[in-house]
């Protein structure tokens, strides 16, 4: 980020945000992350309906989504990103 910018942001009073590693994330996600974000509440609005609003039982998965859930079973976020 060229100093210029860097002095907007700190104007801005979003200092905190120079010190995040670049990431590859697309510019249409970060853009519907910044609409999504409520700023008197301080938290991100996602009004979505509950995807999951009953518990899935293990035992009534497929052996395929068993396997899934297997993998992933355990594992930290830094786990799944690195």
């Amino acid at each position: 980020m060229s100093e210029a910018k860097k002095d907007i942001v700190q104007k801005l009073g979003f200092e905190g945000l120079m010190h995040i590693p670049p990431m590859n994330v697309p510019h249409k996600l970060l853009k519907e992350l910044a609409y999504s974000f409520n700023l008197s509440k301080s938290k991100l609005d996602t009004q979505h309906e509950d995807l999951f609003p009953e518990k899935v039982s293990f035992k009534e998965l497929s052996e395929e989504n068993k396997e899934s859930y297997r993998r992933f079973q355990g594992k930290t976020l830094k786990n799944l990103t690195d």
